[in-house]
């Protein structure tokens, strides 16, 4: 028979007082006494089964303070004179019971109690959500500047949606929960100042479920984005994992130091050196793994079919399957050429980056071609990808003059099988660069630049580009 037994994720708030205290009284009966709580568990022994009445109090301290402080010790006291004892405690929650029915209530003064209250929730609960939801809110909005500023590569991206998508539900748990707060203290204000008892803040355990349900969802997203390559996907659940044992350490840590009686200053040190020293050397453990496999191919979604060494660098060399080559364009009898193939796909956008290149070792005069296709799901979206192509050579423009102006300009070509197709001008003169806007794709095609590129190179490279990626 155990004699210990836990309750994961209890989930409720500290401020929901009265559910929290019946609960306790309820195991206190089936013969559970509390003896610790913590964030993710609460842990009871087993014991006579008694009627218990349970008292949940607010005591200002710090989570790294040495227990108990004098302060405390003495608060303690006379809550023992007064008939009620500890039970378990969590920096600044105090968890007492008692057998005697009338004993009497350890909070007399509802003034006093929320001015109490106040000080601790103001040290915890809401000074680190404020925080929290600056960093949050911080992460979203460079995102949206993200999707603003190269809509493509990002809305394409299940990892950069995925970034945007795991913070969302940490906001609407963080705002709700506040706006609730402050709810609660116009009322509790109220009451203190008529004298009455304070209302309880009741939990909103759905909604904390929900939230980690969905950030479940969304790492196992992640994860599953990265399946196909085995390297990348080893790195992240690695990357996870270590962030799990960095958290794990630094608790494990704090309650050392909090045992062995270290000053707050000490324990605070010791902590946050810890979780600096593992984040600084996992970092730099990451990117010394990324630049040792540099050109292996064992971090990339598909590794190359083979490399060679030219002018002391390794060069990859790919087969993959591309739906437009230079032999459907134009005759050519070399055949150890490059395919490389890059599709990224999101339910907004599906981006497909080709290119077909010689050997850099090959001593012939090849081409090579480079193209993209872009396949918007989502109609709103086409005109911010387009402009996203269109405005993407006019970076530079600013700094020259007029007349050598980098951009893309209308025009008449038939042979797409478009009315919208696009031709890119360097410095006024055209080049062999075309922007083709079908009505749900576009394609942006580099012919090689020693061609002089014809109605029929056009149509073949419509017919290959307009259909599925």
């Amino acid at each position: 028979m155990k004699n210990t037994k836990r309750e994961w994720m209890p989930l409720y708030s500290y401020l929901d007082r009265t559910a929290i205290t019946a609960h306790l009284s309820d195991m206190a009966a089936q013969g559970w006494m509390l003896e610790n709580i913590g964030g993710w568990s609460w842990r009871y022994r087993r014991a006579e089964p008694k009627k218990l009445r349970f008292a949940l109090v607010f005591f200002p301290a710090s989570q790294f303070d040495p227990q108990p402080t004098e302060g405390l010790e003495t608060y303690r006291d006379y809550c023992a004179a007064a008939g009620w004892h500890l039970a378990a405690e969590s920096a600044q929650v105090q968890i007492f019971y008692t057998e005697e029915e009338a004993a009497v209530p350890i909070e007399t003064d509802p003034a006093v109690e929320l001015a109490n209250i106040r000080r601790c929730v103001k040290r915890g609960f809401v000074g680190s959500y404020w925080v929290l939801l600056a960093l949050s809110l911080f992460q979203i909005l460079f995102q949206c500047y993200q999707i603003w500023t190269d809509p493509v590569d990002t809305l394409s991206s299940t990892a950069s949606l995925s970034a945007v998508l795991n913070w969302l539900p940490l906001d609407v748990l963080i705002v709700a929960e506040l706006t609730r707060y402050y709810r609660w203290l116009r009322k509790a204000r109220t009451a203190a100042e008529a004298g009455s008892p304070l209302p309880d803040l009741r939990s909103m355990r759905w909604l904390n479920i929900l939230v980690m349900v969905w950030s479940c969802v969304i790492v196992l997203w992640l994860l599953a984005s990265y399946w196909s390559s085995r390297g990348m996907f080893l790195l992240m659940a690695g990357m996870l994992l270590y962030m799990g044992l960095i958290l794990l350490l630094s608790f494990a840590a704090k309650d050392a130091m909090k045992r062995l009686k270290a000053p707050r200053w000490a324990n605070i040190a010791v902590t946050y050196g810890i979780i600096i020293a593992l984040t600084v050397g996992g970092m730099a453990g990451v990117m010394a793994l990324v630049f040792r496999n540099s050109g292996s191919g064992w971090l990339e979604d598909h590794p190359p079919a083979e490399t060679y060494e030219y002018h002391g660098w390794t060069w990859s060399v790919y087969h993959d399957d591309i739906p437009l080559r230079i032999e459907d364009l134009t005759e050519t009898d070399y055949d150890r050429w490059s395919t490389e193939a890059r599709v990224n796909s999101s339910f907004l956008l599906t981006q497909g980056i080709y290119s077909q290149r010689p050997r850099m070792d090959e001593s012939r005069d090849l081409p090579d071609l480079e193209y993209e296709t872009v396949t918007v799901k989502a109609g709103f979206l086409y005109d911010l990808c387009k402009k996203d192509f269109l405005s993407w050579v006019e970076r530079h423009n600013k700094e020259l003059p007029r007349e050598n102006w980098d951009e893309y300009r209308l025009i008449d070509a038939p042979a797409w099988d478009t009315d919208e197709v696009y031709r890119l001008y360097y410095a006024g003169e055209p080049s062999n660069q075309f922007l083709v806007c079908w009505p749900d794709r576009m394609a942006e095609v580099q012919f090689d630049w020693d061609w002089t590129v014809t109605e029929d190179m056009m149509s073949t490279a419509a017919e290959a580009l307009r259909g599925g990626d």
